[in-house]
């Protein structure tokens, strides 16, 4: 358990003594108690305890019975809940926070169990990182496959009461590549595989005259996408496409402002060629791509963040890849786009021509 001490292997310190071991124990002293949290809240959703709790059993013994699970077992789960802020505790009963109830009681609009059950927390399918490293294959749901479809959708639900501060984060993005109502007025945006759509619809709440096309294969995702814009005002001035990022007609020269959000790793270089090639043909002349990703390192070993997603994509989707500024660079000038630019850890902008 937690408290590992330096009086453990490698607390020797010296050129002919062995490695220390305090950047093992850094590790796991922090992991321990991440994981154990995760482990709790991977139970409760499992046991469905939020929404056993949201139909009003609020006893020990109620949510116990209702969840088919042992009493004991079910009060060392509940207590644990507590200090997590997912649950809080009166007397002997229990009852939701204003965080689980908004997200993980299963059947409302904002419900993210689902997405957490399979990849936020992806219990499973971590622990099974070995075997898809072995095959080649994914071990958590099948990120390409139709049945994925609800689990992508549980992923931007929450967006549908949290925009606010989603669409905070996008304004900062527009500002940092340039582009506002200022800088390109009654601006012509498509958002490829759109998600929750915040990133474009950022861009008409702050100019009326702007129009958003946003692009998704999903129609779950959709449907959040159409609960968000009507949340953020924005309905009229946006057009909702169900699409393929691969193979969808993105148009001929109508956008000012092609964006890809986390869309293009899950694709091979000569499929990410193929995309931005006909962003480049979507995009009026002088139109500016964006690209709103991870991005790793050249060397690929410093850039902890990107370099960590790479590993939880790959348990997902073997055949994804993180790519460096450089390669990113390189696929967009083969496509004919000039003034390519890296603007922070995660953000890449480049120019059509003309």
């Amino acid at each position: 358990m937690a408290g590992r001490g330096k009086d453990q292997p490698g607390g020797h310190e010296g050129l002919s003594g062995p490695p220390s071991f305090d950047a093992l124990l850094e590790i796991l002293n922090s992991l321990e108690y991440g994981v154990l949290k995760a482990a709790v809240l991977n139970a409760a959703l499992e046991l469905d305890v939020f929404t056993v709790i949201a139909g009003g059993r609020h006893s020990l013994v109620g949510i116990a019975d209702s969840a088919h699970a042992d009493k004991r077992g079910m009060e060392i789960l509940l207590d644990a809940l507590c200090p997590l802020g997912l649950l809080s505790k009166s007397g002997e009963g229990y009852f939701l926070t204003p965080v689980s109830d908004a997200f993980l009681v299963r059947g409302k609009p904002a419900y993210y169990g689902r997405w957490m059950l399979e990849a936020g927390l992806g219990w499973r399918a971590r622990g099974r990182a070995a075997e898809g490293i072995r095959t080649g294959k994914p071990v958590g749901f099948d990120a390409s496959g139709s049945e994925a479809d609800e689990i992508w959708a549980s992923d931007v639900a929450p967006n549908t009461l949290v925009w606010p501060e989603s669409a905070e984060r996008a304004r900062r993005m527009w500002r940092t590549v340039g582009v506002g109502r200022e800088t390109c007025p009654g601006a012509r945006v498509l958002d490829v595989a759109c998600g929750s759509g915040i990133n474009g619809f950022v861009l008409a709440q702050d100019d009326g005259r702007a129009r958003v096309t946003s692009l998704d294969l999903n129609p779950r995702v959709l449907d959040v996408a159409a609960r968000v814009a009507e949340a953020m005002g924005v309905t009229e001035q946006v057009s909702l496409r169900r699409a393929d990022a691969l193979s969808g007609d993105l148009g001929r020269e109508e956008y000012d402002v092609v964006l890809f959000g986390r869309i293009l790793y899950y694709f091979q270089p000569d499929q990410v060629g193929a995309i931005l090639r006909r962003a480049y043909m979507a995009l009026k002349p002088g139109g500016l791509v964006v690209i709103n990703s991870y991005i790793a390192d050249e060397a690929r070993c410093k850039a902890e963040t990107a370099l960590l997603v790479a590993f939880q994509l790959f348990v997902f989707a073997p055949w994804s890849r993180v790519y460096t500024f450089a390669e990113y660079k390189e696929m967009l000038e083969a496509q004919g786009f000039g003034d390519v630019g890296q603007y922070g850890d995660g953000l890449i902008a480049a120019r059509k021509g003309g």
